[in-house]
C-alpha cells in the first residue's frame, strides 16, 4: 500500500490501494502512544480530501453556522489548492 503524507493535511494522511482511498487521522493521546483513527474509505482522492475537510471542522466548537460553513469552506480551499 501507498501513502499521501502531505504536510498540508496536517495530522491526517491517505491510504492507497487498488480499490479505494482511506483517509486516517493520526491521534496522540494523553499516553503518548500514538495510533491511526480511520476517517473513512473514499472511491476518490477527491472526496477523500472532501471528508478530511469536513472532518477537521468538526473538531471544535462554533458559535454560529456562518462561522461554521467559512471555516469549512477556508478548509477545502486550502485543500483544493494543494491539487491544482
Amino acid at each position: 500500500m501507498e501513502f499521501i503524507k502531505d504536510p498540508a493535511l496536517g495530522s491526517y494522511f491517505i491510504q492507497i490501494d487498488d480499490l479505494n482511498y482511506s483517509a486516517f487521522q493520526k491521534i496522540i493521546p494523553d499516553s503518548g502512544i500514538p495510533y491511526d483513527s480511520l476517517v473513512g474509505h473514499f472511491s476518490t482522492l477527491g472526496r477523500a480530501l472532501e471528508r478530511i475537510a469536513e472532518h477537521k471542522v468538526r473538531q471544535q466548537s462554533y458559535d454560529t453556522i456562518r462561522e461554521y460553513i467559512e471555516e469549512l469552506n477556508k478548509i477545502k480551499n486550502e485543500l483544493k489548492n494543494i491539487v491544482q
